[in-house]
């Protein structure tokens, strides 16, 4: 999919700054052929495809919002905090103009992209129509602010206004992100849920640092797990440290080499990867459509399944499970959150998936609850191989009843919810029969 944002017509302003007046013009934002900006114009009872804007504090908010954009994911939260709304929707360019409700989140790999349309009971004279989700490459998002910022800079340079907030602070941006020190120092606050300079340098220096230890590409895992705009980050890692020490079980992940040496298009979208990953797994365990049960399970960690599998008595539940790689050998000492049988049975297989997906420099193997491309594919794997959705589909026939999810998550050895996402993800069953649901289908938190 591609992204654009354009301006259609310059239709220059009165009674505002010259900066305001001069970027005023019809905006089209737009993923493919859908436009976002699709709306019902009241005073010419038309449906245009284009909003009359001022370009200028769009482009200053993509600018000043930039890392946070790139970077910070969707909260795992069912409500988003009020910092993170004003870097993720563009309702936040502000300046008095009527936006499209529109809500980026990227997840390190593909933007998520969520437009509502206005609600029926407003009275504003622009009713925004489109109501959608789309997923574009992070790459192709970056592509198109970067176009609409040239845009509008050189528009501001044909009417003499070259010496703007927005051409020193775009400038800034872009020395920052090809300087690889700073551009590293940005992506942690920016998962940390900060905007630039907003949080104590000592505390991303302590992250950065704790980086070189467990693996850079580990590290953004950790830190969007502390992620928070209320809480101390360092608290949060302090936390973690803690399950790291934990006894664990230590084992030493083996599966086929083939199994390891096929590899799966990195930029696929995260549910297909883990998905394709499972498939290939299972079909070189020669497990065709047949649950695997914990004996085979625990037996590709060489532990015993007492051990992993085993109901233990509820603690406080820990903020993410883990894999922690031994550097002398192949060893990996395994600390799982889950308390029951089930979910225990999940995570292990989320672990195993990031042990054969993870960058070898990576020492730890987070499994937490996040919204990143890492930990989708992670769950994808971990549903598809134990739960595949063919054999699935063979267990249950035609009767996708309570009882026929109860009895086939029971023969997979899955939870009820595992065994619905799967049919609602393969298009079996309507979304709305999942349980947890976050407003509008369209948009991805309460609003």
């Amino acid at each position: 999919m591609s992204m654009q944002f354009t301006i259609d017509a310059w239709e220059p302003a009165e009674h505002d700054t010259l900066e305001i007046c001069k970027t005023a013009g019809a905006l089209r934002i737009s993923v493919d052929e859908h436009s976002l900006t699709r709306n019902e114009d009241g005073w010419s009872q038309t449906v245009k495809q284009t909003v009359r804007v001022s370009a200028y504090p769009l482009a200053l908010w993509l600018a000043a919002s930039w890392w946070r954009l790139r970077w910070e994911p969707l909260p795992s939260t069912r409500t988003a905090p009020s910092a993170w709304r004003l870097a993720h929707e563009i309702a936040s360019a502000g300046d008095g103009f009527l936006w499209p409700r529109i809500v980026f989140a990227c997840d390190g790999v593909n933007m998520n992209v969520w437009s509502v349309p206005t609600t029926t009971a407003s009275e504003q004279p622009i009713q925004y129509l489109s109501d959608s989700h789309h997923v574009v490459s992070a790459e192709d998002f970056t592509n198109a602010v970067d176009n609409f910022l040239y845009l509008v800079l050189d528009r501001l340079d044909a009417v003499q206004l070259s010496q703007t907030e927005l051409k020193s602070l775009w400038q800034e941006v872009l020395e920052e992100r090809n300087d690889a020190d700073t551009s590293a120092y940005r992506r942690i606050e920016a998962m940390l849920g900060f905007d630039p300079d907003e949080v104590d340098e000592a505390v991303v220096a302590t992250f950065l640092q704790f980086g070189h230890e467990i693996g850079g590409p580990a590290l953004g895992e950790i830190a969007t797990t502390c992620a928070s705009v209320s809480l101390n980050p360092l608290a949060h890692l302090e936390q973690i440290h803690q399950v790291a020490k934990m006894k664990g079980i230590t084992g030493k992940f083996v599966v086929p080499d083939s199994a390891k040496n096929r590899s799966v298009p990195y930029h696929q979208r995260p549910w297909s990867r883990g998905r394709q990953l499972a498939l290939m797994l299972r079909e070189e365990l020669g497990l065709n459509g047949e649950a695997i049960g914990d004996a085979d399970l625990s037996a590709l960690a060489e532990v015993r399944q007492e051990d992993v599998f085993g109901e233990t008595t509820p603690t406080e539940r820990l903020p993410l499970g883990i894999g922690i790689r031994k550097e002398q050998d192949d060893h990996v000492k395994l600390v799982l959150r889950k308390r029951n049988r089930v979910g225990r049975r999940f995570e292990f297989a989320r672990l195993l998936c990031d042990h054969l997906l993870s960058d070898e420099t990576d020492r730890w193997l987070p499994a937490t609850d996040a919204k990143t491309a890492r930990q989708k594919w992670q769950r994808s794997f971990a549903a598809e191989f134990l739960c595949p959705v063919d054999a699935l589909l063979c267990k249950l026939g035609d009767d996708f009843s309570e009882d026929a999810v109860d009895d086939a998550a029971s023969h997979f050895g899955v939870s009820e919810r595992t065994v619905t996402s799967q049919l609602v993800n393969h298009g079996y069953l309507d979304v709305s029969e999942l349980e947890e649901q976050t407003g509008p289908r369209s948009y991805p938190y309460l609003i």
